[in-house]
């Protein structure tokens, strides 16, 4: 029984190891050998008589789905449309990978969500270590310092942005790819796959891997892999705000605030 108890464990853990390496893989367009290892740990636990394989095809489905965003998102490169207007359109391609995964779940009969929009907004939460660490105070109270932190880092890059505020087109850029982006991305990142992750291997090994797995994400915009490592511990934390509330409708105000203020700086570029 210790040594079946160990191998099931072994096994969780390898599969959080091949859902890194199959973001990495994806997000560099090698889709062939990202199918052709997750066939390979399908089959491996076929045979093993290991039953629990819904977070396996649920990675197929991401890839999948992410195949589909690429080729959509060629598509609309072919149209006139301005730049602006295809980042926004491209937001929505999000769709894709999460309505594979949603259908997936849905075949296992899993639950897609554990986090829905009801946020316990007095639960405590610890920094810096989310449920350990020197300082504990409420979700509400930490949603607050840490958009007060954001907003100090961003300023001296919005004081030397050049924006046109005067373009009333560029704040309904804003307002569309801050709600698109940062609902989509929060559903995707801290709606299904922490939840798949938590059913596999726990609370707090899903927030270290669905986080390191949100900054590799972040490898396909060109990203360094320094800022990749940032948006790794962004995500570690959007993760066990997510958790810690129950809810993630603070991940989805914390991500947006973020979105804004990336724009107003001008790391997100607006080409009217």
């Amino acid at each position: 029984m210790v040594l079946k108890d160990k191998h099931s464990l072994t096994i969780n853990y390898v599969q959080l190891f091949l859902f890194v390496v199959i973001i990495y893989l994806t997000q560099h367009k090698l889709f062939i050998l990202s199918f052709a290892l997750l066939l390979a740990m399908i089959i491996y636990m076929t045979i093993a008589g290991i039953h629990n394989r819904v977070f396996l095809w649920v990675m197929a489905a991401y890839t999948f789905g992410y195949i589909f965003l690429l080729y959509g998102d060629r598509l609309i490169e072919e149209f006139t449309l301005g730049r602006s207007s295809i980042i926004i359109i491209n937001r929505t391609l999000l769709l894709f990978p999460l309505l594979f995964m949603v259908y997936v779940i849905r075949k296992f009969k899993k639950n897609c969500f554990l986090y829905g929009l009801r946020p316990n907004w007095m639960a405590s939460i610890t920094f810096p270590f989310i449920w350990s660490g020197f300082h504990t105070v409420t979700v509400r109270t930490f949603l607050i310092i840490a958009i007060g932190i954001n907003l100090a880092s961003f300023i001296p890059f919005i004081s030397f942005a050049k924006i046109n505020f005067g373009d009333p087109n560029f704040f309904l850029f804003i307002i569309l790819f801050s709600v698109l982006n940062g609902t989509l991305e929060e559903i995707l990142w801290r709606g299904i796959v922490l939840t798949r992750l938590v059913d596999l291997a726990g609370e707090k090994a899903a927030v270290i891997f669905s986080g390191l797995g949100f900054g590799l994400s972040h490898l396909a915009f060109g990203y360094s892999w320094w800022l990749c490592l940032l948006y790794a511990l962004g995500g570690i934390f959007y993760a066990g705000i997510t958790i810690r509330s129950g809810s993630i409708l603070p991940a989805i105000i914390w991500h947006m605030v973020f979105n804004i203020l990336m724009i107003l700086s001008g790391i997100i570029t607006y080409i009217g």
